[in-house]
């Protein structure tokens, strides 16, 4: 894929833990096309899920759930209840990362429906923050080392 291409279609946003809480974020800084709150929860405090798709590709590691305010604007905010959800999976190739997802919303049904949108998600400083780096329309696994590698270099600017 073309760098120009990923570099037009490339954001970063961070998000820090709230005080007092194991799993509640808040953006502090980035795109807005997220929800400004997110649950995101590591391995251990999840719920075990059928081997089978993408989970049989790569270890699930965490989830990240958030929903729209009534307030809030986003292209992903479209369809009752608002919701914008991913479960997060470890690539071994790449430690430095927690790991991706592809962004789900909910559609006309109310039902969660891939956008196609890759999100990569880092944490500097165990936890207590976390970058997401956010790849419009890269969300198919053709595309996920290219755009891992290209948040790599990212990171190392």
């Amino acid at each position: 894929m073309n760098e120009e291409f990923i570099k037009a279609n490339f954001q970063v946003a961070t998000y820090t833990l709230k005080e007092g809480t194991k799993g509640s974020y808040y953006r502090t800084e980035g795109f807005p096309e997220l929800p400004n709150r997110l649950s995101i929860s590591k391995d251990n405090e999840l719920t075990k899920v059928s081997r089978k798709g993408r989970n049989l590709l790569h270890p699930i590691v965490g989830q990240m759930i958030g929903s729209f305010t009534q307030k809030e604007v986003s292209r992903y905010k479209e369809y009752k209840p608002y919701v914008c959800r991913t479960q997060i999976w470890k690539v071994e190739e790449y430690p430095l990362f927690i790991g991706y997802g592809t962004i789900g919303v909910t559609n006309q049904e109310g039902k969660v429906e891939d956008t196609g949108d890759l999100l990569i998600f880092h944490t500097p400083d165990n936890w207590i923050s976390i970058k997401i780096f956010h790849f419009i329309g890269m969300g198919n696994p053709e595309n996920l080392l290219e755009a891992m590698e290209y948040t790599s270099n990212h990171l190392r600017e």
